[in-house]
């Protein structure tokens, strides 16, 4: 394929096989918890990071990382300690730290053209910089995920049978929250703020509509996100076509395709 003849083609490519991997996998547990908003929150208030980079000057990935981390430690203890339900808290989240990032952007003058790549992803202006952080957070999702995988998918099924059963439920929790949000921030550059959760929920919901078991799910989802990173950005350079749309309507036309055949079936 010529489309590889180019350096920059080969680490949009990478990345985005590892972004899809990585979030695909914890896409499994984000549609089992039923928290589906619970990243689209983290990513939407990552923009109020951003926006502080930009206004300060700093590389606008370091405070979208503090806030995504902060918040989903803040969601993690919400979620048990409020009174309000979790989609109400999720519901204030959402547009305040969306709000809150546009007014911080309002506060620098002139016209911020990597604002657009932040909100829809910018994969061909991947650097080794940005390459090498993807391939850390990899390492150290994959590192927790093959020690713990056990301890964190039956905390997550059922915290109380797993408390009773001496799994350390808060810590494993803790730990994927905050890969989680380690996940959404470095998926950002990919896809964007407002098309990352796509990633997130449209593999592994395409996955539970065709596996036989947990297991077969946690197999399927990082290779149908996988697969919808190459088609789309296939696609996107052939038509020409913006590639974080393009790979996350790939990704929504399989499940579609999916759910649809699952229907005549019945």
């Amino acid at each position: 394929m010529d489309m590889l003849a180019y350096p920059f083609m080969q680490r949009a490519l990478l990345a985005g096989l590892l972004v899809g991997g990585l979030t695909s996998l914890l896409g499994v547990l984000v549609v089992l918890r039923r928290s589906a908003f619970f990243g689209d929150a983290i990513a939407h208030a990552s923009l109020a990071g951003v926006a502080l980079g930009v206004l300060t000057g700093w590389p606008p990935l370091l405070p979208a990382a503090g806030v995504g981390i902060g918040l989903a430690m803040s969601l993690h203890v919400a979620e048990r300690r409020t009174r309000l339900p979790l989609d109400t808290v999720l519901g204030f989240i959402l547009p305040f730290f969306m709000a809150l990032g546009v007014i911080l952007l309002s506060l620098k003058p002139g016209y911020q053209p990597e604002l657009m790549g932040f909100l829809f992803g910018s994969i061909l202006t991947v650097s080794h910089q940005s390459l090498l952080v993807i391939s850390l957070i990899t390492v150290v999702v994959l590192g927790f995920f093959l020690r713990f995988r056990h301890q964190v998918v039956f905390a997550a099924f059922d915290e109380e049978a797993a408390r009773l059963a001496g799994v350390p439920v808060a810590l494993m929790l803790t730990g994927y929250h905050v890969l989680l949000a380690l996940v959404i921030i470095a998926s950002i550059r990919t896809v964007g703020v407002v098309l990352v959760n796509a990633l997130l929920i449209i593999p592994a919901a395409t996955a539970k509509l065709l596996a036989r078991s947990l297991a077969h799910m946690f197999f399927l989802t990082p290779i149908l996100g996988m697969a919808s990173v190459i088609g789309g950005m296939v696609g996107s350079y052939y038509l020409d076509l913006p590639s974080g749309p393009a790979i996350v309507v790939l990704s929504g036309l399989v499940f579609l395709s999916v759910t649809l055949v699952a229907k005549l079936r019945v």
